[in-house]
């Protein structure tokens, strides 16, 4: 038999609940299931599957409301319980989100491919298709494909499951669509974070829209963008697997940019291996997404 995983490791000495030493006998050795309450100012608070309490010490890598798995070992010379973890199960997402935790890319893609209903999305992805790779070298394939399939999913009609995340989001002031690529059987989707920065007072104070993208190419592998616009100008960052492959194209860019008639401030920077999904990416601080 496997010996199981250790995921993390909690202890509960008998000094934390002098009153249950009945409950550290009936634990040790047993293999329990507890929920993940609560972080505690000294470790975490574990309920148990008949309802009882536990505080445990240590700290693990779960949300609120995980599933663990643990199996209870004694503590030298009774001093408690040590509860390693085997198996973590993370609380079920409220389905409202499911888009942002499951991707919207392969349901819109199988919607569209499924010979159902026409609608001018799955015509767009038809010819799209019959035009081969080719057409990837196209800016206005990419900019009509773009809008096209964030106006579908936001499109009750078409994405009923979709359709309410986009307008919870719309009322947030931010936007996350996942797009497949008709002209990259298998690749990685295409992925977009909006949002707008707002003054919490309710004030005039000067509008902010940021757009993160994520693109996967054969030849530069993935490649992320985000831009930045404010009233004094337009903030680009370019990250690239291997920025060197750009040096030769940088120069293009600027010219290209430099037609939007405002200040451009570009930067390429490195995107490291492993680097998190761009969901993450976007969650995070603006100043610190935008590098």
């Amino acid at each position: 038999m496997l010996t199981p995983a250790i995921l993390g490791s909690l202890q509960v000495p008998v000094s934390a609940a002098p009153s249950a030493p009945a409950l550290f006998s009936i634990l040790a050795g047993q293999t329990v299931e507890a929920t993940l309450e609560a972080i505690l100012p000294e470790g975490l608070l574990l309920r148990l599957a008949d309802g009882k309490q536990l505080e445990a010490q240590g700290s693990l890598p779960f949300p609120m409301g995980s599933t663990l798995t643990l199996t209870a070992l004694p503590l030298p010379e009774g001093a408690g319980v040590r509860l390693q973890v085997i198996r973590a199960t993370p609380p079920p997402s409220p389905a409202l989100l499911a888009p942002l935790v499951h991707g919207e890319a392969a349901p819109l893609l199988a919607r569209l491919q499924s010979g159902a209903a026409e609608t001018p999305l799955a015509e767009l992805l038809r010819s799209l298709l019959q035009a081969g790779a080719s057409v990837a070298e196209q800016p206005e394939a990419w900019s009509t494909w773009i809008k096209e399939g964030m106006k579908a999913l936001a499109d009750p009609a078409s994405s009923p499951a979709e359709a309410a995340f986009h307008r919870l989001q719309a009322k947030e002031g931010t936007a996350w669509f996942e797009l497949p690529l008709p002209w990259a059987t298998g690749a990685e989707p295409l992925r977009i974070w909006i949002e707008e920065e707002r003054d919490p007072g309710g004030g005039t104070a000067e509008p902010v829209h940021r757009v993160f993208l994520s693109v996967p190419f054969s030849a530069l592998g993935e490649v992320r963008l985000g831009l930045e616009q404010r009233q004094a100008g337009l903030r680009a960052r370019l990250w690239l697997q291997h920025p060197e492959q750009v040096a030769a194209l940088r120069a293009e860019l600027e010219a290209e940019l430099a037609t939007l008639g405002r200040p451009v401030e570009l930067q390429v920077l490195a995107l490291p291996p492993g680097t998190p999904d761009l969901r993450a990416m976007a969650g995070a601080s603006p100043l610190q997404a935008m590098g």
